[in-house]
């Protein structure tokens, strides 16, 4: 198998995790290539356990609900890619691309790398039953105002770089994720030609 590249995009509630795993899960039973995978809220997390003096300022934005500034997703997601890239690894991406610089950053760090052909996955859901699967986590941190305000900032913010990927050529794959999980990773597999 040759080496994929996948971005996935989708809101909370989406099931964004579940089908990045099930997509990794598939590449391991596929190919004997490692997975280099870039989930940028792992990544931000990790520095927030590090302490020092970036840690609690990356806190402070995480529990705020605010967007993290461009530059510390461009920088987290490109030393990965200096430190643990050797040319040939499947690439799964998630939580980046949330503003215009992270978008052009990404993809100007994947054409540098060889991998302008990467595609991107958008698992799509309404509003409402974003905000009904959320509501059944139950964690304290998602009442219904604070689900909704996230959508919001979702459709505003993030939602317009999946049109700005277009511009630049990339492969946007619409996916249904009201289905049941299974089925979005079945839809998942026949965009992908899988």
């Amino acid at each position: 198998m040759t080496p994929v590249s996948l971005l996935f995009f989708g809101s909370q509630g989406s099931g964004k995790g579940t089908q990045v795993t099930k997509v990794i899960e598939y590449l391991a039973s596929k190919s004997d290539r490692k997975v280099i995978r870039i989930d940028m809220g792992a990544e931000l997390r990790a520095m927030v356990g590090e302490g020092g003096h970036t840690g609690p300022l990356v806190n402070a934005v995480i529990s705020a609900g605010k967007r993290m500034p461009d530059f510390m997703p461009i920088y987290l997601s490109t030393k990965k890619f200096i430190e643990q890239f050797t040319g040939t690894e499947h690439i799964i991406a998630d939580g980046l691309a949330r503003g215009d610089d992270q978008t052009r950053g990404f993809d100007d760090m994947m054409q540098f790398y060889g991998r302008g052909d990467y595609q991107v996955i958008h698992l799509v859901l309404s509003e409402e039953v974003a905000v009904q699967r959320l509501l059944a986590r139950g964690r304290p941190d998602d009442t219904e105002e604070a689900i909704r305000a996230r959508l919001i900032w979702n459709k505003q913010i993030v939602e317009p770089q999946i049109e700005l990927l277009r511009t630049r050529g990339r492969l946007v794959h619409q996916i249904n994720g009201e289905q049941d999980p299974d089925l979005v990773h079945r839809d998942i597999l026949f965009a992908l030609k899988w």
